[in-house]
C-alpha cells in the first residue's frame, strides 16, 4: 500500500497539465497513465519523411494558462504559427465546389452561400429578442439568422469540432461564446459590435503537437507510473483507495481523474455519478492522412481546409489542407491532407472495412483536389470513441459532477467531456483546479 497526497488518473494533456501544475506549488503526487506512453489523444506520427496528427492538428492560444504553460518548458520560441492568410482561409461546398467562408462583413454581403433573404436576416437579427432557455445550435441559429445560415455555414464547422449533430447540441455549452454574447447584449451582432476583437493564434512544433505532452512527461519522469490501470475506487472516510492491475494499491486524500467518462465509470464508487457518466455520448471519427506530390495536384487550394455539410453526401466530414498551414511536416516536394471522417451522421461508413473505406475517402479527395497520381503515403487511425458530445444533457451533467465534487471532497473530475474540448481548453481547467483547491507547499 502506497500512502501519498494526490493521485492523477490518466496522462493525457490534462491529467499532465494538472501535474505540471501541482509540481509547481511542491505537491507529492502520481500520474497514472495505462498506456505505455502518456500524451492521450495528442498522437503526433512520424512516417516515411511526413509528420501526421491523429488527434488535435493545432493548439489555440487563447487563455493564460496554455500561455504560462508554454513559458515553463521554454517553448515560446519554438512555436510553429501558420500564415493568416492560409489560417483564416477556410471552404465549404456549395453546388460540389469549394466556396471560401466570408469571414467580414463586405464577404458576407458578397459570398454566393447565403442568399438575398439570408442576408436581410442578419440584419433582423438585430431586432429579435433572446433565448429565455437553452436550446439546440439548430433552433438557435435558425431562429437568429435562418435555416440556410445554419445549413451552410453553423452546421459544416460543428460537424468538423464535434462530428455530432446540431439538432441534439446544445447551444450554451457548444457555442459558447455565441450564446453568452445573445444572453448579455439581446443581440448576436449588438455583442460582436460591443465586444473586442479577439485574435487567437493558433500553432504547433516542430515534431507535431506531442512536443508538449513530450516536455511535461520528461519533467515529471519521477512522478509518471506508465503501464498501469486503476481498477476500482473505494472511499474510506477522508481518503480514498485505488486498486491497480499491477497489484499495487495507492491510498491519498486527493483524487483528479482526467480520464474519459466511460472509463471513469467502470472504477467509480457513487452510483449517481457512474449514472450520468455512462449517458455521455462520444462518436467515433476516423482519421484518414493521404500524401500527394505537388505536380500531380490541380485545385492546389490555399486555406486551413475545406468543411462538408450533410447534404453534400461527401465521404468525409472535412479536409484539413495540412502542409499548407504547417509546411514543416513534409518536403516541399508534398502536400499533405488529413481526412476527418465518421461522426454522428457517418457512422456507418466506419463499418467498412480499411481498404474499401480508404477507396472512398480517397475517391472523394481527389475529386476535390483534382489529383489522380500517385498516393505518395497515407495512415489510418480509428477513434472508437472519438469526441465527447456537447448535446442538451449537458447542462446535467456539469450539475451532478458539481455535485459530486461537494460530497466528495477531495475527488476532482477534468477531460474533455464538459468545460471544453480543446487542448486549451483542458489546460486550463487543470490550472484552475490547481489554483482553487490546493495549497502550495513551497
Amino acid at each position: 500500500m502506497i500512502e501519498i497526497n494526490t493521485v492523477i488518473i490518466g496522462g493525457g494533456i490534462s491529467g499532465l497539465s494538472a501535474g505540471h501544475f501541482l509540481k509547481k506549488k511542491g505537491l507529492d503526487f502520481v500520474i497514472i497513465e495505462s498506456d505505455k506512453t502518456s500524451g492521450g489523444v495528442i498522437q503526433s506520427i512520424k512516417k516515411n519523411g511526413f509528420i501526421y496528427e491523429n488527434g488535435p492538428n493545432t493548439i489555440l492560444n487563447n487563455n493564460s494558462s496554455i500561455d504560462q504553460i508554454l513559458r515553463d518548458y521554454n517553448l515560446i520560441d519554438k512555436k510553429i504559427i501558420p500564415d493568416k492568410n492560409i489560417s483564416s482561409n477556410r471552404y465549404v461546398y456549395l453546388n460540389e465546389n469549394p466556396e471560401a467562408v466570408p469571414i467580414s462583413f463586405i464577404k458576407f454581403l458578397r459570398t454566393p452561400l447565403l442568399s438575398i433573404r439570408s442576408k436581410i436576416n442578419l440584419f433582423l437579427e438585430l431586432f429579435k429578442s433572446p433565448h429565455k432557455k437553452n436550446t439546440s445550435v439548430l433552433n438557435f441559429i435558425s431562429k437568429r439568422f435562418g435555416k440556410e445560415f445554419h445549413d451552410n455555414l453553423i452546421e459544416p464547422f460543428l460537424t468538423g469540432v464535434y462530428a455530432g449533430d446540431t439538432s441534439n447540441m446544445s447551444t450554451q455549452h457548444a457555442l459558447k461564446r455565441i450564446w453568452s454574447l445573445e444572453q448579455k447584449f439581446g443581440s448576436i451582432l449588438k455583442g460582436l459590435f460591443n465586444s473586442k476583437t479577439q485574435n487567437i493564434e493558433s500553432f504547433n512544433f516542430s515534431n507535431g503537437i506531442n512536443g508538449l505532452t513530450k516536455a511535461i512527461a520528461k519533467r515529471l519522469d519521477k512522478n509518471l507510473i506508465t503501464k498501469t490501470k486503476v481498477i476500482k475506487i473505494k472511499k474510506n472516510r477522508n481518503k480514498y483507495e485505488l486498486k491497480t492491475n499491477t497489484k499495487k494499491t495507492f491510498v491519498c486524500k486527493n483524487i483528479i481523474s482526467s480520464i474519459p467518462s466511460y472509463e471513469l465509470e467502470k472504477i467509480i464508487f457513487e452510483d449517481e455519478i457512474k449514472y450520468i457518466l455512462s449517458n455521455i455520448k462520444y462518436n467515433p471519427v476516423g482519421v484518414f492522412h493521404f500524401s500527394f506530390q505537388k505536380t500531380d495536384i490541380k485545385n492546389n487550394l490555399n486555406g486551413f481546409g475545406i468543411l462538408a455539410k450533410p447534404s453534400d453526401k461527401k465521404n468525409f466530414l472535412g479536409v484539413i489542407f495540412s502542409s499548407k498551414i504547417f509546411p514543416h511536416i513534409c518536403s516541399n516536394k508534398f502536400e499533405v491532407y488529413t481526412v476527418m471522417v465518421g461522426g454522428e451522421k457517418q457512422k456507418s461508413i466506419l463499418k467498412k472495412d480499411k481498404i474499401n473505406l480508404q477507396k472512398l475517402v480517397l475517391d472523394d479527395l481527389r475529386k476535390l483536389i483534382k489529383c489522380y497520381g500517385k498516393l505518395e503515403d497515407s495512415n489510418f487511425y480509428l477513434w472508437k470513441k472519438g469526441i465527447p458530445q456537447y448535446n442538451l444533457f449537458q447542462e446535467e451533467i456539469e450539475k451532478s459532477v458539481n455535485q459530486f465534487h461537494s460530497k466528495n471532497k477531495g475527488f476532482h473530475l477534468i477531460g474533455n467531456y464538459y468545460g471544453g474540448v480543446s487542448v486549451s481548453d483542458c489546460i486550463k481547467k487543470a490550472d484552475d483546479l490547481v489554483s482553487n483547491n490546493f495549497s502550495s507547499f513551497i
